[in-house]
């Protein structure tokens, strides 16, 4: 893991595409929102919620890949932590609809966690030369086909209030 330096009270992290890796950036992730909100409950849920996220970045837009980089920007204004995930894997065309699967379901429950963990999030995926739509939980599917075809960057936001 690496810390970079970020302008506006904020400080971004950055590790590779590994599951040792995001129990690492998960525990700094966890520190600085405790220390930025004084309240341990707001840390945890973001730290679930940026856990599910990574291991789902690792997963399905790296499909297991080792290696490959993850950047997370966090930053704080007013009373509200902004948490930017940031990687160059398969982008997403919609984010799925936050619901409970079945009981028996053994996959599925990750935004389902993360819509309990965080007060909004969105998502955006940014080509060469222009930007795709800001997706929500539920909403249309945003036409990424030619952004995603070439060099692009996909960005997961949290914003949780405390």
């Amino acid at each position: 893991m690496s810390v970079l330096p970020q302008a506006n009270n904020g400080i971004t992290l950055s590790i590779r595409s590994e599951a040792g890796q995001v129990s690492l950036l998960c525990e700094a992730l966890y520190a600085v929102c405790v220390y930025a909100s004084g309240n341990t409950e707001c840390a945890l849920k973001v730290q679930q919620a940026v856990a599910e996220a990574l291991n789902n970045i690792i997963i399905h837009a790296y499909h297991k890949q080792p290696n490959q980089e993850i950047t997370v920007c966090w930053s704080q204004e007013e009373r509200q932590l902004r948490i930017q995930l940031i990687d160059t894997g398969t982008a997403m065309a919609y984010l799925p609809v936050p619901a409970l699967p079945d009981f028996e379901a053994e996959n599925s429950r990750g935004w389902w966690i993360i819509d309990a963990c965080v007060d909004e999030y969105f998502y955006q995926t940014i080509g060469a030369s222009i930007a795709g739509p800001v997706l929500y939980p539920g909403g249309s599917p945003g036409d990424i086909a030619l952004l995603a075809a070439g060099p692009h960057t996909n960005i997961l936001t949290f914003l949780k209030r405390f």
